[in-house]
């Protein structure tokens, strides 16, 4: 009896240790979900306090901000009728052996000149009259369709490699590892006053990138697919050759053994079947492999393939964003807008003893 007596206040004791203890922790996460909404709270009046403080801002200087919108809308839009009409033209190329790099470092070199108003030199590298040049005004390159450009990269590495190391090599693992100048397809734009300029630069552009060295890299690989053509024909031959050999002795064995059994006959028919159906499926692997080798003849045949040439017209500049009328009014805009703040930064400065 003693000895539970003893027990039974040290249960309840251990209950209100518990009840405690529970009630301790459920004030402290109440007491932490309070201060995440506390500090939500902060936060969005926060936002609501520097929006309204914007909107004072705004109601306060309309009137300059809109002037300086409506005097550089003006000023864009009589420069934008004084100066010539801009036409464009874009052409597709194919790039092989690495030359991608040299394609964009070329188009840099020319904008330079571009930039430089140097026609003399730039009438000399693309073979036009002077007058001509002097009427370029940019050259931009860039991936033609760059997403679809990196799935053709990503399938033909797959097709060109062993499946054991390409078992798992996925493809955002691929994309990580590609450049835009790894590409196969880009795009070059040109921006003129001429519209039918386009078609002389073609030539031109293309004799930049081909140099000695992609040359010599073409030479040595265009003589690989060729030797391996050979091979594939050759061996396509010995297989159609070994096939008739073997309906031949096939047709002998039928004649010489005409009073075999019906077994016998049924096994050497299975094994011609077994051999016909081993080099049918030969056969199409050669064709295949020689339809994939001409495919890559026509395309590795030049350093840069044109896909697509520049237009004989160009089309008018359309761009809204390279117009005067677009530019201007963001830049007087941003002038306003500067002058205003340093106003009232100069004025929180003079007042700032006073304030103290």
């Amino acid at each position: 009896m003693n000895d539970k007596n003893k027990l039974q206040p040290t249960s309840g004791n251990q209950l209100q240790e518990e009840e405690v203890d529970l009630g301790n922790l459920f004030k402290v996460i109440g007491k932490g979900i309070k201060n995440f909404f506390n500090f939500l709270g902060d936060i969005l009046q926060s936002i609501f306090h520097y929006f309204i403080l914007f909107l004072i801002f705004i109601k306060n200087n309309l009137l300059k901000l809109g002037l300086a919108l409506v005097l550089g809308f003006m000023v864009g839009l009589f420069l934008h009728y004084l100066n010539p009409k801009t036409y464009v033209s874009e052409m597709i190329v194919e790039t092989n052996y690495g030359s991608g790099m040299q394609l964009y470092k070329q188009i840099d070199y020319l904008n330079d000149l571009v930039k430089k108003k140097d026609s003399v030199s730039l009438s000399n590298v693309l073979s036009i009259h002077e007058n001509e040049a002097s009427k370029i005004s940019n050259f931009k390159v860039s991936p033609y369709q760059p997403s679809q450009n990196l799935y053709n990269a990503y399938d033909e590495y797959l097709l060109k490699t062993d499946t054991v190391y390409t078992r798992n090599y996925k493809f955002e693992d691929f994309k990580k590892r590609v450049d835009k100048y790894d590409l196969r397809y880009h795009q070059i734009e040109v921006s003129s006053e001429l519209s039918t300029i386009f078609t002389k630069l073609s030539t031109s552009l293309i004799y930049l990138i081909e140099s000695d060295y992609y040359k010599n890299k073409r030479d040595i690989k265009l003589n690989e697919i060729n030797q391996k053509l050979s091979v594939l024909n050759k061996n396509l031959i010995q297989v159609d050759s070994l096939r008739k050999t073997y309906k031949k002795v096939a047709l002998k064995e039928v004649e010489n053994n005409s009073s075999t059994s019906t077994i016998q006959i049924a096994k050497s028919d299975e094994e011609q079947d077994e051999n016909d159906i081993k080099l049918f499926e030969t056969t199409n692997d050669l064709l295949n492999n020689i339809s994939w080798t001409n495919q890559d003849l026509v395309r590795k045949n030049n350093v840069v393939n044109i896909i697509s040439d520049f237009d004989k017209v160009g089309v008018p500049n359309n761009n809204i964003t390279h117009k005067k009328y677009f530019r201007l009014p963001l830049l007087f805009l941003s002038l306003m807008l500067a002058w205003i703040l340093i106003r009232q930064l100069n004025s929180y400065l003079s007042n700032y003893k006073s304030i103290k």
